[in-house]
């Protein structure tokens, strides 16, 4: 299934990760991951089962910010910072699976957040 990675030195990808299988997840991000919705989030993506795949131990292991990851959470306002690779998800009931159109999602984050470059 293909998803958007963006990693924390601005680079927007999409790549292939099984989300039926946590280890895939973890690969992707780097590790032991926790998923983060934001209504800044709902408003961008205008979707509520969008989210975000997040190292949580990246504050603990010293990971640098992710600057659109920070954007989309809301760091100014709530003060954490996303840290880490991330990538994105949609919630369909208690799963979570690959985003319909990720070549969409790719192409909107790149024309809205400044910095970020595409990567094969």
């Amino acid at each position: 299934m293909k998803t958007v990675k963006i990693t924390t030195d601005n680079k927007v990808s999409i790549i292939d990760v099984d989300f039926g299988n946590f280890r895939s997840i973890q690969k992707a991000i780097g590790g032991h991951f926790e998923t983060v919705r934001t209504q800044l989030m709902v408003d961008y993506f205008k979707d509520p089962s969008v989210i975000m795949l997040v190292d949580e131990e990246g504050l603990v292991k010293g990971l640098p910010e992710n600057a659109t990851g920070c954007a989309l959470y809301g760091t100014v306002k709530h003060g954490c910072p996303i840290v880490g690779d991330l990538i994105f998800g949609i919630v369909s009931g208690e799963d979570i699976v690959a985003p319909a159109d990720p070549e969409a999602m790719k192409e909107r984050l790149l024309g809205t957040f400044i910095g970020l470059k595409e990567v094969s």
